[in-house]
């Protein structure tokens, strides 16, 4: 239960990061919980596999939700701004009032 508030604030917090870049927040979050369980899943079997007791695996699989939530900030931190039509077509030296 905890983890969905968690994953309720991340989103949020990647949302104003991409918002600022002028990006759609939508597909970013999407991306972020895809990648929170998708690490989630991938932790959950590397910790299967090594520690084989309860507990560990949980953590293991927190530590990989933690992995994939980061690689997505990681994403979202590095986008270009995005460029307006104005922006792109202002330093062409075309006119476009012919």
């Amino acid at each position: 239960m905890l983890e969905i508030f968690f994953l309720i604030f991340l989103s949020k917090k990647i949302g104003k990061i991409v918002e600022a870049k002028g990006r759609k927040p939508g597909g970013y979050k999407a991306m972020l919980v895809a990648f929170w369980f998708g690490g989630e899943i991938v932790g959950l079997l590397i910790g299967g596999a090594m520690v084989g007791e309860s507990i560990g695996i949980y953590l293991i699989a927190l530590i990989g939700a933690g992995v994939g939530a980061a690689v997505s900030f990681g994403i979202a931190n590095n986008l270009a701004p995005e460029r307006l039509e104005s922006q792109s077509q202002a330093g062409t030296g075309t006119d476009l009032k012919e």
